[in-house]
């Protein structure tokens, strides 16, 4: 069977590494082939699929990252990523005529099969190559993860304690509440990258949430705002609503987020997969007014225009 490898996937965090590796997995169930992520070795340890490409690379580039909660910024991730370039330029080296890359090209995106027919360069490889390399993180497949859904949840379950833990703590939400309403709060990079300029203040996350209720005509007693973050929440904003604030890891809460019955979150790819996932609706925050004319008939998931991060 053909092997597609994704070698390199731009180091970046992971809900861009996955909206690249479902994509090209879509990509693998269309034509048959098996597919391993070596590129994913910081978060493969939280999933059951395989995505390290042998035991020795399993226990030196996994292993140190189990149950390793920090940001790519700490020390650990800067040093092993700093390890995993130098095995890949081992590997390019020897495996560059086998490789496709997303970087370096006229449109931003590479989309894959089913959503388009294979450029020349791909189907080159697949008519000549035993084993695929892919370069990049914009490799995508909108009609791709959509026929696959169902194939794509599964692959991508995360470990059972993580999926148990997201699974009781949903449920024990959903047993009090009529609805669950998920809110993603990105603060700790976005308040100084760009100038703040997606930064949203958790007294905006009120106003918005008061904005939905009053919209929607919902009675707020009814409902539980399940908070997430990746820094501290400032309860007192939210005073008067039923909150939960999650204090589990980053993947616990993506597919947390994705349980919920709707998404309220920042302008980021980790709100846009749990969206995708768990197939609800996805409401980005806005510095100005949110556009809710544009959510009103959004009953699932859907290629938000003010997702701007996820390159559909």
């Amino acid at each position: 069977m053909k092997k597609i490898v994704i070698i390199k996937s731009g180091g970046n965090e992971l809900a861009n590494q996955l909206w690249n590796y479902i994509s090209v997995y879509a990509y693998a169930l269309e034509r048959g082939y098996r597919l391993v992520n070596p590129a994913f070795f910081e978060y493969g340890s939280y999933f059951n699929m395989v995505s390290a490409p042998g035991l020795l690379f399993k226990l030196f580039f996994l292993g140190p990252f189990k149950n390793y909660n920090k940001r790519k910024t700490a020390l650990r991730r800067r040093i092993w990523r700093k390890f995993y370039t130098w095995y890949t330029k081992i590997v390019i080296f020897f495996a560059d005529k086998n490789l496709t890359s997303s970087n370096d090209r006229e449109s931003i995106v590479y989309y894959l099969p089913p959503s388009v027919p294979s450029t020349k360069e791909l189907a080159l490889l697949e008519n000549n190559s035993k084993t695929m390399y892919f370069d990049g993180w914009l490799f995508r497949n909108p009609r791709g993860i959509e026929k696959y859904r169902e194939k794509i949840k599964e692959y991508f379950k995360p470990r059972k304690d993580i999926e148990a833990q997201a699974k009781s703590n949903i449920e024990k939400l959903k047993n009090h509440y009529e609805k669950v309403v998920g809110v993603h709060i990105r603060q700790r990079d976005y308040e100084k990258w760009r100038n703040g300029q997606y930064f949203i203040k958790q007294g905006r996350v009120r106003e918005i949430i008061n904005e939905y209720l009053q919209g929607a005509g919902l009675d707020s007693s009814k409902i539980c705002f399940a908070i997430t973050s990746d820094g501290p929440i400032e309860t007192s904003m939210f005073n008067g609503l039923n909150i939960f604030v999650s204090k589990e890891n980053m993947v616990h809460d993506i597919f947390f987020l994705a349980r919920t019955d709707l998404i309220i979150g920042s302008n980021s790819t980790f709100g846009a997969f749990a969206s995708y996932y768990g197939n609800i609706p996805f409401i980005v925050m806005q510095k100005e007014k949110v556009d809710w004319d544009y959510y009103r008939d959004k009953a699932k998931f859907f290629e938000n225009k003010y997702s701007t991060f996820v390159n559909y």
